[in-house]
């Protein structure tokens, strides 16, 4: 069969890149015209891109690691100054030719000059830019492309009126972490780089994402869509449906042949399916709509249910074949990968919309927060992405929600999640907005649209998206015009995606009455939310991770090293006591340490356990869960179950036992027991399979001695209680193992620990602050 055309393109990153500095001038209030003051540059530093101003500092040996010990402070300075960055672009262009640039991301403020002439000028951090190469420019064998940043001091101010300030100054006295009003709130860029409790205020500068140059021939394709579903009843394989949206830009009026064709993506000389379409053209920007039938396609499946089948979609433009001429000039091409699958939302037994249908069944959201994998998110990649999902995966996961706080990730990640059969809840660059508003102005609703519209378009044809949020914890009432723009966005650009407005709302909770509001373990079991999408504790990292980012003297007693690393010292106390072996605060200071990270993990492992065994015994009331957080983006002492060197806490391994598929689960009583106490407990089992799991055995051992035994079915996707158990508690007690077996096969397998046990009650002063929170965000 005859292969597809490949498009003339060129990875920027494999240009040679030098950057420095200039005094930082102020950002332009209009587009105006940027003076080109790269004359004023010093001296040129070797850059990389996709990176960052201060990754590339640190290459060149002139700043410390701003992740570790005190080198974030030591090149504050880098914010105060603007940078320039610059390569030498080859052109290989025809007469008739037309040459794009587009840059999926630059951080936050930038210009773009060719041979020193300006061509763009953009605010935001996540929305791709796109300008065209002056036509007299492009019969030049090569042409110099710089792009001026502007150090982050330039970055838009929230502009209050007398009535804020006050406000802000009486606010900020009971909330020091997200002063009202404060500047964070007018830009766009990713929240967390202001400063987070798990992340530092590291506000980066530089080309975070990819960057290309696409030449054509007349007419530039500059954005195709597919929304490809299963044609009903859904079959696998079985006929599919795709909608095809193309974004035209044609230096003239034209007849376009535009050939489509699709193959599977792991084979795309094996073409299924070829069709051609005429399209009247005008000149300038089009957009064209068409929809195509496939007979047969396999579904995307998320990896529990099955293969997670992708599709590529290529599209050819040509001229209107000329009479007598085989075959017309090709104008431009591009493809995209898809995935076959339909996701809908129903209500739960509770009647809010958290029920998540895929391909006809529905599926019991297992999932986990995730952040930038970097504070220097120019850095992030295969080598940061690869390993944290495959933990994922194999922890039993089928879902991530992306934080607001950190905003999109690089395309690779969604690629990543696609192949292996994650579902994806994105949110849009807004979090923690508590005592005050979003600004209302015009100038921001228009960045906040540009953004989030970016957003959409670069990942709506990504099959593992199901779902688009305004953002983390903000208060729809009170952004009213934020919520209204986002919305409008992605009914225009993704209609058929569903979008809620924030997390948490209709019907999700974020239960923080453990950790920040220090209520007892057990107090997970009152949550009955129809989905719970943050709930978590800190715990500190391996002890080899910590040395890697503390010096030795602040490794014990826990101090400023910590606290600058984001530990909350108090809570870590609190919740760590109740799960240490003996007191150790007389012992030599490498044991206290090593209890005290110990018993740190325990309680987060344990805390973890109690809530995801609660939410997952209420399947078809709860439509799913998403423990706070997966990773962190720098080396801290967090809530994350993989740090930020990759080494995984003890909740690791509680998590790929409770997670998968299958779960048998006890329930008992969360206090003390000794010697001849009766521990009684129900059993469950919780199957997400589709098929029915029958003729099972349970066994149930203490200390490795069978105390149970009983045979036990569930039905296909559904949560049951199969019977109850009482033990006589011998003199010592240590560990409860569970496991079920379909003959041979061990099903699942669970373990409590029975020597720690839950203890203490929420002081009345926390129960209430956290009523308030809880209360903000309504």
């Amino acid at each position: 069969m005859d292969s597809i055309p490949q498009r003339r393109h060129r990875d920027l990153a494999t240009l040679t890149w030098m950057f420095s500095q200039v005094p930082s001038r102020p950002w332009p209030s209009s587009r105006q015209h940027v003076e080109f003051d790269m004359a004023s540059v010093a001296g040129w530093l070797p850059a990389t891109v996709p990176g960052n101003v201060r990754s590339d500092l640190l290459t060149a040996g002139l700043i410390p690691d701003p992740l570790l010990s005190d080198g974030l402070e030591s090149s504050r300075w880098t914010e105060g100054v603007d940078w320039w960055y610059r390569t030498q672009l080859p052109l290989d262009m025809q007469p008739g030719d037309r040459a794009f640039l587009e840059f999926d991301g630059i951080d936050y403020l930038s210009a773009i000059f060719v041979d020193g002439q300006q061509i763009g000028l953009h605010q935001g951090m996540f929305s791709r830019q796109i300008v065209e190469l002056p036509s007299n420019l492009c019969e030049r064998s090569s042409v110099q492309l710089a792009v001026r940043i502007w150090g982050s001091d330039s970055l838009p101010e929230y502009s209050t009126n007398l009535w804020q300030s006050a406000w802000a100054r009486i606010a900020a006295k009971a909330q020091d972490s997200f002063p009202p009003f404060d500047d964070r709130l007018a830009s766009l860029k990713a929240p967390m780089h202001s400063g987070w409790d798990f992340a530092p205020r590291l506000r980066t500068m530089g080309i975070w994402d990819l960057c290309r140059l696409v030449i054509c021939r007349g007419v530039y394709l500059a954005d195709l869509q597919v929304e490809a579903e299963p044609v009903a009843p859904i079959t696998d394989p079985g006929p599919a449906r795709l909608q095809l949206s193309l974004t035209l830009n044609s230096d003239s009026a034209r007849i376009v042949q535009a050939e489509i064709v699709i193959a599977p993506s792991d084979d795309t000389s094996n073409i299924l399916e070829r069709f051609t379409l005429d399209l009247q053209v005008p000149a300038g920007s089009s957009r064209h709509q068409r929809e195509v039938l496939l007979p047969s396609a396999r579904l995307w499946q998320p990896w529990d249910r099955g293969q997670p089948c992708l599709y590529q979609v290529s599209i050819v433009l040509r001229e209107a074949a000329v009479e007598g001429s085989e075959k017309s000039q090709v104008l431009d091409r591009v493809g995209v990968r898809v995935g076959v699958r339909r996701i809908q939302r129903e209500l739960t037994g509770d009647g809010a919309p958290w029920n998540v249908v895929v391909n006809g069944h529905t599926l019991f959201l297992r999932g986990a927060n995730w952040v930038p994998v970097d504070s220097l998110q120019g850095r992030s990649g295969l080598q940061n992405y690869g390993p944290l999902l495959q933990l994922a995966r194999e922890a039993g996961l089928n879902f991530l929600r992306v934080w607001g706080g950190g905003g999109r990730e690089k395309k690779l990640f969604y690629d990543l999640c696609d192949e292996m059969g994650f579902l994806v809840w994105q949110e849009f660059p807004i979090a923690c907005v508590f005592l005050d508003h979003l600004p209302r102005d015009r100038a921001y609703l228009e960045v906040l649209r540009q953004e989030t519209a970016g957003i959409v378009r670069a990942l709506r044809n990504h099959p593992s998206l199901f779902l688009w949020c305004g953002g983390n914890e903000f208060s729809p009432l009170r952004n009213r015009p934020a919520i209204r723009t986002m919305a409008e966005v992605v009914a225009t650009e993704d209609p058929e995606r569903p979008f809620i407005s924030a997390s948490p709302s209709m019907g999700d909770s974020h239960n923080w009455n453990v950790w920040h509001g220090l209520a007892p373990l057990a107090a997970y079991r009152g949550e009955h939310a129809a989905f719970v999408s943050e709930f978590g504790l800190q715990a500190v990292p391996h002890i080899d991770s910590l040395r890697r980012f503390l010096p030795a003297m602040q490794l014990w007693p826990p101090g400023t090293g910590w606290e600058r690393h984001k530990a909350d010292l108090d809570k870590l106390t609190r919740y760590a006591q109740w799960f240490r072996d003996s007191d150790s605060r007389d012992a030599p200071a490498d044991e206290a340490l090593e209890s005290f990270v110990r018993a740190s993990q325990r309680c987060q492992a344990a805390g973890l356990q109690v809530m995801v065994e609660h939410v997952r015994r209420r399947k078809g009331q709860t439509g799913g869960l998403a423990l706070w957080q997966w990773n962190e983006p720098w080396p801290a002492i967090s809530w994350s179950v993989i740090d930020y060197f990759g080494q995984a806490k003890r909740a690791y391994d509680v998590l790929a036992r409770i997670m998968q598929p299958v779960l048998v689960s006890l329930l008992f009583p969360l206090k003390p027991v000794k010697r001849g106490d009766q521990l009684t407990s129900e059993i469950w089992l919780v199957n997400d399979r589709l098929t029915e799991l029958a003729g099972c055995r349970l066994e149930v051992f203490l200390d490795e001695k069978l105390v149970h035994e009983q045979a036990c079915s569930v039905g296909a996707n559904r949560a049951s209680p199969v019977g109850k158990m009482s033990i006589a508690m011998p003199s010592t007690a240590g560990e409860l193992r569970v496991a079920l077996w379909q003959g041979n096969r061990r099903l699942a397998e669970n373990v409590y620990d029975l020597r720690h046990v839950d203890g203490g009650t929420a002081p009345a002063t926390a129960t209430i602050l956290r009523q308030g929170v809880d209360w903000l965000l309504r």
